[in-house]
């Protein structure tokens, strides 16, 4: 695991800032990618996946995958998912589901909130270039630290 960019943020507006970043310096250079987050409720994973996907064109409303556990948006000729598993209630409903299907496709970008909540075998299942995007809270309210990580191939 090699660390390829950390940021100390304080407002919305930085986290925007390190979201472009992230997408202009990382993501877009890739064919395909999975990106999976870490970090605790309320760190701010769904509003730095919908700022990461407003940099790549996505211009509609990005509403959060809680309860669908998984949204699809395309955009410059980009297929995206959007994972969220923190409400699935074991690791294997994940295949339960059928969402290894969309998981697997190499035709889709994926970001994964809550990662923890399904098995290994269903992680490493994810297509293309792996990353891991850990979200801190600060000392003072409002304060983050990001930190980007890029995944071994297993």
């Amino acid at each position: 695991m090699k660390l390829i960019l950390k940021e100390k943020v304080a407002t919305e507006n930085m986290s925007t800032k390190v979201a472009q970043k992230i997408w202009d310096t990382l993501l877009s250079k890739e064919k395909n990618f999975s990106v999976f987050f870490e970090g605790g409720l309320g760190a701010g994973k769904t509003f730095l996946v919908r700022e990461i996907l407003k940099s790549a064109g996505i211009h509609q409303d990005i509403p959060s995958p809680t309860y669908t556990l998984v949204n699809e948006f395309q955009a410059s000729g980009k297929n995206f998912a959007h994972f969220d598993f923190y409400r699935l209630e074991n690791k294997n409903d994940f295949f339960e589901r059928g969402l290894s299907e969309i998981a697997e496709d190499e035709s889709r970008n994926t970001f994964v909130e809550w990662a923890d909540k399904i098995s290994e075998t269903a992680q490493r299942g994810f297509s293309g270039k792996k990353f891991l995007i850990r979200i801190e809270h600060g000392k003072s309210m409002g304060q983050r630290t990001i930190s980007v990580y890029d995944l071994p191939e297993q």
